[in-house]
């Protein structure tokens, strides 16, 4: 897995909370981690969350698949970084693509994939901005916009 494809980049701390009666991260906190490198990659973009949890471009979007691929253990105040970029793009939906590893050695402690449909105000799916997909095209530059 090559790390200078991924042009977005957070880190986190492990807590107490998050950890197993074995003293590892239990499996769970990986996908909110992996939502927490969402967010701050859209907050990276220069958007904002309102109140009512949408970011203030309007985007409305619901996870409809997560799939992890654990390859190592992470413990109690380690220090992970998230990486994350948005591999590919269709009509409504599109995919984040994530790795996360162990700070300093970069060590890879699991990578995944999830994707996100943008939904209208019925809950259905809705044709994503062409601002939106300018903005990830720029961003990202090796996208796949997919028919």
């Amino acid at each position: 897995m090559n790390l200078e494809e991924f042009k977005h980049k957070t880190q986190i701390r492990v807590r107490t909370f998050e950890v197993d009666s074995q003293g590892i991260v239990h499996n769970i906190n990986y996908l909110k981690y992996f939502e927490i490198g969402r967010v701050e990659y859209r907050r990276d973009m220069g958007y904002e969350i309102l109140p009512t949890g949408i970011f203030n471009d309007g985007l409305k979007v619901v996870v409809v698949r997560n799939e992890i691929d654990y390859k190592s253990f992470a413990f109690l105040d380690n220090l992970l970084n998230i990486y994350t970029k948005i591999s590919w793009i269709k009509n409504s939906s599109f995919c984040f693509e994530q790795v996360i590893t162990y700070d300093p050695d970069n060590r890879i402690i699991c990578s995944g994939k999830g994707i996100l449909v943008n939904i209208n105000v019925n809950s259905e799916p809705e044709k994503l901005s062409k601002k939106f997909i300018e903005e990830i095209k720029s961003f990202e530059q090796n996208l796949n916009i997919l028919k």
